[in-house]
Parts: structure tokens; sequence; C-alpha cells
């Protein structure tokens, strides 16, 4: 009988290389903390004070440090020796990356390594690439390719040189909240934007804000009862925000001082129990976990058009999509979500129940542990035949 596997036994290397701090970000600190919190050991390579080494280190992860450019050949030179430095001092079984610059230093790596398994979490918007033979050859070594919806693998399949068998669903993985009905706000309306904590771009904020006064008036004149509010929310102290300044400058200007609040809320699905409407900025990821927490509070969410973003409303049901640089469409759907609430609040009902199968934490969590030991154990029993036919 073969040995089972226990992955409580084993190292795995996270990467990620990113200074940002978004859905991909925080799905490898989740990972790093997960695998850790069941007995096995994680690293995370990163940048040094990037903001998942800071998040990192609050929850004590021990991190390693990669400070060169990936765009340049001499960069992906350099991780390639770095990685090779890590594998002779740290004894890693399983290499878990983010980037997708990374593969083809680390398939050249691991062409040799036939023991450790690749597996990368794609949630980057990509361009087409013609690479060379030998560089798809060094990316095809990954064993696996990791999506959070079924959109984001036809995306996979279009730009990276894996076998389609290699490329599964596992789901956001968020948490859900215990009690998923609204508050009960009387003739309150409360319409929220996210703002990431390293958001530097003012245009589509402003855009935004010079939305408010025509939402107001349309919504007078078709006689609306309920009071509108609008909020921006963040996840750490807005004192601390580089946008907070020059926010606060607009909203003075425009005499928007009575219509806006600022609020700090932890990103999580109980943070938007009290919101009526969720409006997602532009982000450069393929999927935004912020949208997924609206959802699964039965929140009408209105989001920027792309094909993922689209897939995740359902046509319409669930929200809508608007043209990013369009200040009449945003304004336009915004309108349309509030005239016909009650019509998204219908459809809306018992979406929780088909997010909490699908992107549940521990559902996640499952899925992940289970291809971690089904790719070690195929590793393991590749590398020990190839082994026996040298021999």
């Amino acid at each position: 009988m073969r040995e089972r596997i226990r992955l409580s036994d084993l190292n795995i290397l996270y990467i990620c290389l990113s200074e940002d701090w978004a859905t991909t970000e925080r799905k490898c600190l989740t990972d790093a903390i997960y695998f850790r919190n069941i007995g096995g050991g994680s690293f995370i390579l990163c940048r040094e004070k990037s903001l998942i080494d800071q998040e990192a280190e609050k929850e004590a992860i021990p991190r390693l440090y990669f400070r060169e450019d990936l765009d340049q050949w001499k960069g992906k030179v350099n991780f390639y020796f770095l990685i090779q430095q890590i594998m002779q001092k740290k004894q890693i079984d399983i290499i878990h990356t983010y980037n997708h610059q990374t593969l083809l230093p680390l398939g050249s790596i691991l062409r040799s390594l036939t023991h450790i398994p690749l597996i990368y979490t794609f949630n980057e918007t990509l361009t087409r690439q013609k690479n060379t033979f030998l560089e798809r050859w060094f990316v095809s070594r990954t064993d696996m390719i990791l999506a959070f919806s079924q959109n984001v693998v036809e995306f996979a399949k279009e730009n990276l040189p894996v076998a389609e068998r290699k490329i599964k669903v596992t789901g956001v993985g968020i948490d859900f909240p215990k009690d998923t009905h609204k508050l009960d706000k009387g003739d309150r309306r409360k319409i929220v934007v996210f703002v990431s904590r390293t958001e530097e771009d003012l245009k589509y904020l402003r855009m935004f804000i010079d939305s408010i006064y025509p939402i107001l008036h349309s919504l007078e004149e078709n006689k609306y009862q309920n009071k509108v509010i609008f909020s921006f929310v963040t996840d750490i102290s807005w004192y601390n925000h580089s946008l907070f300044e020059s926010l606060k400058r607009i909203i003075l200007e425009r005499q928007l001082e009575m219509n806006i609040s600022f609020e700090t809320r932890s990103l999580k699905a109980q943070s938007f129990v009290d919101c009526d409407l969720f409006i997602g900025l532009p982000e450069r990821e393929l999927v935004c976990d912020e949208d997924y927490y609206a959802l699964a509070t039965q929140t009408p969410i209105l989001v920027p058009r792309t094909a993922s973003r689209h897939a995740l409303i359902r046509q319409g049901k669930f929200g809508e999509t608007y043209y990013p640089d369009d200040v009449r469409e945003l304004k336009d759907k915004v309108l349309k979500i509030l005239l016909n609430y009650e019509r998204y609040f219908v459809e809306l009902q018992g979406v929780e129940e088909y997010l909490e199968a699908v992107h549940h934490f521990e559902q996640y969590s499952e899925e992940l542990y289970s291809h971690y030991e089904k790719l070690f154990s195929q590793r393991m029993r590749y590398s020990q035949k190839k082994k026996r036919l040298t021999i």
C-alpha cells in the first residue's frame, strides 16, 4: 500500500513580488496562513517593505526578499540564482507563485528538480506574447494553474502554454456573514465605493464624484423618496491614505461634504451588510474579491465592464456594468439600480447560497489541500521512477 502524504511535514514557498495590496496579494497571504495553520511550513518570497511583507509580518509568516526587476533578463537570471540558493538552504517541497513573470525562471530550474510541483494562481491581465519555443517549454513545466472562476479559465487557455487539464477552478475563498439579511435603514440608501489602500489614480474617483449631483437631480425629478448617501471605504485609516487630502479638496470644491462620508472597514463580507449598492473601480486583476463580498450580502453591484465582471452579474440580474471613462453611463446605471431596486433585491435572494457553495473559504481550502496533496504525490512518484530508470 502506498504511504499517504502528510502535508504537515512539507514546506511551501509562496512567491508574490507585487507592491500592490489587492485580491492576488491577499490570497497569497491567506494561503500561506492556511498552510501554516494545518502544521506545514510557509515561506513568502516578496519585496522588502511591500504591503504583503508588512501584513505577513503581523501574521508571523517568515519572508524572503527579492529586490530586482523581473522585466529585465538580468532580473530573471538573478531570480534564478536566488531560487537555487533558497532550495539549497531550505527544504522546499512545493512552490506556489502568483506572478506570471516568475514562471520562466522557475520552470527552467524545476526542469531538473522533478520532485517539486509548481503551482500558479492566475489573476493577472496579460497581453498576448509571442514567446520562443524555449520560453514556452519552461513555462509549460507548471503543474497546475488555479483560477478563481470558470470565466478566468478561458483567459488562461488563451494566454498560457499549459495543457487545459492543468487548469482548475478553486473559487475565490471568502468568508460569509452569519446573517446576510440587510439592515433595516428605513428610507435611506447607502452607496459604497471601496478604495484600495494602494489606489493612486484620482481619475475614476473624480468621475464618480462628478456624477453625484446629476444622480441626485435625476432622483429628485423621478420623485425618488429615499435619502441617498455616498461612502468612500478603505481598509486602513483614511489619514494614512495617499488620496485622502486630494479627495477632501475635490469634495469641498463641489460642495458635496454633506453627501459623502469616509469610512475605514476591514475587507470582509460583514462590512457590506449595511450597503445598498456597491460601485467597483477599475482593477488590474481578473477577479476582485470585494465584488463577491458585496454579493454575499445581497448587495447589487455596479462594476467596470470586463469579461469576468460581466459574467459575475449574470446579464444584469445581480447588478450592472459601466464603461470606466463614461460618467454619463455611470450616472444612468446608478439611477437604473436605485429606481428598480426591488427587482435586483428579488434576484439576489439566495445568491449567497450559490456563492457559499462555490466560493466559501472552507470549500477553497479543501480544494487547495487536495491539489497540494495530489501534485506532490505525482511528482514524488515521477521523480522516483526517473531515478530507477537512470540506475
